[in-house]
């Protein structure tokens, strides 16, 4: 949502750093502005229901799974706490992220600890207070990673769906804007005598089309 936002601003710089627009500019700056943050409100005000409610449908449909995926994440994060807990004895409870991972890598706090000096790692040696665990059996071990892939592929999916959403604000706003130059555009079309020894044979036929 960053991303967005930041669009969004760059976007509205750019729009007052320009001469006053028209009356008609002015609307139409309005309505794209409206669909990058709410994606199909520009093509509703526009009377183009069908439009609306296709980006309005995918808008809902990325923030349902952008909810539920947070609610896996969550679940399982609370799975991986209360299982290391019971099976290795670990205190996960305000612990970065990566202390959980190693938890699933290694058997025991020592095995890991000794794993980061013979790599001659002493920054990544944890000290024991807080930081010990020890798995009572390696299926214990293996079933505690199934927690960790159910978030990782949760979080995947949250990535997936907020870059959707840029996708989608984006697209929205493109095509209020390609909607709005379309209803803006006049084609007139006139007939009038041809001039000179022509005359006498007919008309010509006149087309603007102003751009």
């Amino acid at each position: 949502m960053r991303t967005v936002i930041t669009i969004l601003l760059i976007v509205l710089a750019h729009l007052s750093a320009t001469d006053p627009p028209a009356k008609s500019e002015k609307k139409a700056n309005s309505l794209i502005i409206s669909s990058a943050l709410v994606p199909g409100f520009g093509e509703l005000k526009l009377g183009e229901n069908r439009r609306a409610k296709f980006f309005g449908g995918i808008e809902l449909g990325l923030w349902l799974t952008v909810i539920e995926s947070n609610a896996v994440m969550h679940r399982s994060r609370s799975k991986m706490v209360s299982y290391a807990a019971v099976h290795a004895g670990a205190d996960l409870d305000g612990k970065e992220h990566q202390f959980a991972v190693d938890v699933a890598n290694y058997m025991s706090f020592d095995e890991f600890n000794e794993e980061q000096q013979r790599r001659r790692l002493p920054s990544r040696v944890y000290p024991a207070e807080g930081y010990d665990w020890m798995w009572t059996s390696e299926d214990h071990r293996e079933h505690y990673w199934t927690f960790l892939r159910s978030r990782a592929l949760a979080e995947k999916i949250t990535l997936f769906a907020v870059g959707g959403m840029i996708v989608n604000r984006i697209s929205s706003a493109i095509d209020v804007s390609y909607l709005t130059k379309l209803k803006d555009s006049e084609l007139s079309l006139n007939f009038r005598p041809l001039s000179g020894e022509v005359a006498s044979t007919g008309a010509e036929m006149v087309i603007t089309l102003p751009f």
